[in-house]
């Protein structure tokens, strides 16, 4: 097996011809079967909401755009609710996940005030 970090085969060309690829920091944090799916890493400061900072981040918003991504997983779970009702298999675990996904105002002034004390 190749490292795909470094290499790249052509599938447009019939050659055996091999393209180098952007070396990418932590990709092998990644089981190599997915390597060839990764295009980017970042790198997100750990707190409690870091996979959404990943996801902003990749998406170009910024990782403080965090809670965008939290709203727009709501409206998209309030806009397929019947499906992920039928996915989740009760509506308790759906109202569960939507209420994790809830960003209060408050309680994250309140959580900064923690931390400067």
């Amino acid at each position: 097996m190749q490292n795909s970090n470094s290499l790249v085969k052509s599938s447009a060309s019939s050659s055996d011809q091999e393209i180098p690829r952007r070396t990418m920091p932590m990709l092998d944090q990644f089981h190599p079967c997915i390597h060839d799916s990764i295009e980017n890493i970042v790198d997100v400061k750990v707190d409690s909401n870091c996979g959404y900072c990943a996801i902003a981040a990749l998406l170009g918003m910024g990782e403080n755009s965090w809670s965008l991504v939290r709203n727009h997983l709501l409206k998209e779970l309030a806009k397929w609710s019947y499906e992920y009702i039928n996915l989740l298999g009760c509506i308790d675990k759906f109202e569960e996940l939507k209420r994790s996904l809830l960003v209060d105002g408050l309680s994250m002034v309140c959580n900064l005030c923690y931390f400067l004390i």
